[in-house]
């Protein structure tokens, strides 16, 4: 039935059936992701270049960052394809045959030996996802990915990267790599997306910062937004972010508005609490005019004016 469906659709021309087409994509991917909406379970999203090759400088180093996520506890999601994005594949699965082989039952295994094993294809179906999106020239995903999702639209595609992941990490690339980049950072600027660490790793980022101090200097965002994103040189200060963020932070909440509700892993000390009393009271009362209150799980910041979403991530950064 599935299949007769999706060839209807492939064949199909109208409007309407385009519609319907991205409804069943939406309800296909939620059945595939479906272990994953699950707040136990943190994803980062890992972007870049599909045009470089293994044993480029940046290849190794997407790498290693996809292996230091998964060390650290982290799932890794990518566009599937090539370049960056296989790299980060390629780092979860290779530190997933250390970590086995580190056991004793896998000790005289080779790592092809591994990889064949229940155990290997079962972690890596949990730390290593795949968003594809179909392209001709792009045929086939990467070979080291525990589950993947090959999509049509772009939107859709993008929905699941957002509704998935916990941290965006993006690598150096092209149109596609940006428009991934920004389209997260206008989600979260809007309150679309709750606050989540975003980064930029770059050797040399000097053309990002340029394009952003010139949309600070035209007025078009303003000097809050800048702290939705953290620019960095080295894949191990990407991964030091997103593991200080959730140190403190177990999940941002927008639902009661006007507040929002920050979930925490544990109680603020007395310490910490005046730290986000005299930010709140002090230099952001304008953006927070009904202070905060704390609580064992949370602390809630009363009356946000839901325009300065970089002040939430300042008041965070503190702590």
């Amino acid at each position: 039935m599935k299949k007769h469906l999706l060839d209807y659709i492939d064949q199909a021309k109208s409007s309407s059936v385009r519609g319907l087409r991205i409804l069943v994509e939406y309800f296909y991917a939620l059945e595939v992701f479906e272990a994953y909406h699950n707040p136990n379970i943190q994803v980062v999203s890992v972007f870049g270049s599909a045009r470089l090759k293994p044993k480029h400088p940046e290849y190794e180093d997407a790498k290693k960052l996809g292996a230091l996520l998964y060390d650290k506890g982290f799932a890794v999601v990518t566009g599937a394809s090539q370049g960056i994005m296989e790299a980060a594949n390629e780092g979860v699965a290779e530190a997933l045959v250390r970590e086995l082989k580190g056991k004793a039952k896998h000790k005289k295994k080779s790592a092809d030996e591994i990889r064949k094993t229940k155990e290997f294809k079962e972690r890596l179906k949990l730390y290593s996802l795949g968003l594809k999106i179909s392209l001709p020239f792009e045929p086939d995903h990467n070979q080291h990915l525990g589950v993947v999702a090959t999509f049509h639209y772009f939107m859709v595609r993008k929905f699941f990267f957002a509704s998935l992941s916990s941290a965006f990490i993006a690598c150096e690339g092209g149109w596609g790599t940006r428009d991934e980049l920004f389209e997260i950072l206008t989600l979260v600027q809007t309150g679309k997306a709750p606050l989540m660490p975003i980064i930029y790793i770059s050797p040399d980022p000097k053309h990002l910062e340029y394009d952003l101090q010139y949309a600070l200097k035209k007025k078009y965002i303003s000097k809050e937004d800048l702290d939705l994103l953290q620019i960095v040189s080295d894949y191990k200060k990407a991964v030091s972010i997103i593991q200080k963020f959730y140190s403190v932070v177990k999940s941002i909440s927008y639902e009661n508005k006007p507040d929002v509700e920050i979930f925490i892993k544990k109680p603020l000390s007395k310490a910490q609490q005046a730290k986000v009393t005299k930010l709140v009271e002090g230099p952001y009362k304008a953006n927070f005019p009904g202070g905060v209150a704390f609580y064992k799980s949370k602390f809630v910041l009363k009356d946000f004016n839901y325009r300065s979403y970089g002040i939430v991530r300042r008041i965070i950064d503190a702590l």
